[in-house]
């Protein structure tokens, strides 16, 4: 009886780990679901299943017996929070510059929590020059190339009104700490780890990305999906050699200040409206 036992616990303990993949595929599917019915659909619909989504992530985190799981759980739930603030911003009549702060303020919050609840160090998610500064500096530099290329595939309007030195620096200073921070302690410096700790490296990276991705369907050209998913990719690896978040932030914050801030006025220049 007791060998029957034993035998029975190693298969279950065996199909854990596929059946937390399944569970975290899901959890992908669902998060696509949302911003499907957001961008083409209804946003309150997309609202109402991003706020499900919220609420099954809290329970289910609470009920699964892997700590490690119930972290990574976790590590997911700032991701619909994102949604839901995002859509009552336009409703505030605010400029869309100051958009990307306000989202990152709970966006923070919910990083630093997860951070003190799972014992996670600044080194741990990445806040950390990973021995190399050279090597940093130049995965930074990246960043002026991603947002050129982006440009060209959204042609967004200028965050600024005007194409001066201080506003130039305070919006940069704003996209770097909202989006480039923000975002990359969330999703490679919390998330990523997290998926890393229970299935390697290549998932980690594969599924991190996905969930990154999936959060720019809003943009809705499916050519962009794909040069998100591409930077993505890049960015996970990065911090995979590295261990250093440090230099893939500064790259999102330049990317995004190329593609909001620069580029539509190197744009407009070009067409002699400038």
């Amino acid at each position: 009886m007791k060998i029957t036992e034993m035998v029975n616990d190693k298969r279950l303990n065996i199909g854990l780990p596929s059946n937390y993949i399944i569970t975290l595929i899901v959890y992908l599917l669902a998060l696509i679901a949302a911003e499907l019915l957001t961008t083409y659909v209804n946003k309150i619909w997309g609202l109402s299943l991003h706020t499900i989504i919220l609420f099954a992530l809290l329970v289910n985190a609470s009920m699964v017996e892997s700590p490690d799981f119930a972290n990574l759980l976790r590590s997911l739930m700032p991701i619909p929070i994102i949604r839901v603030v995002g859509l009552s911003i336009p409703m505030m009549q605010i400029q869309p510059l100051y958009w990307f702060p306000i989202v990152a303020i709970p966006l923070f919050a919910a990083s630093i929590i997860l951070m003190r609840n799972q014992g996670l160090s600044l080194k741990d998610v990445g806040i950390t020059l990973g021995g190399n500064i050279k090597l940093q500096a130049l995965i930074a530099a990246t960043g002026f190339f991603s947002g050129i290329i982006e440009f060209f595939i959204l042609k967004p309007a200028p965050l600024i009104e005007q194409f001066t030195p201080a506003l130039l620096l305070g919006a940069f200073f704003i996209l770097l700490i909202s989006t480039g921070l923000a975002e990359e302690l969330l999703f490679r410096g919390i998330l990523q780890t997290n998926v890393t700790k229970m299935f390697g490296t290549v998932f980690a990276l594969l599924y991190t990305s996905l969930v990154f991705t999936t959060m720019h369907i809003g943009w809705i050209y499916f050519s962009d999906l794909v040069f998100v998913f591409s930077v993505a990719m890049f960015y996970g690896y990065c911090l995979i050699k590295t261990k250093s978040i440090v230099g893939i932030t500064v790259a999102h914050g330049i990317s995004n200040s190329m593609l909001f801030l620069v580029m539509p006025f190197v744009n407009l220049a070009a067409f002699g409206i400038f």
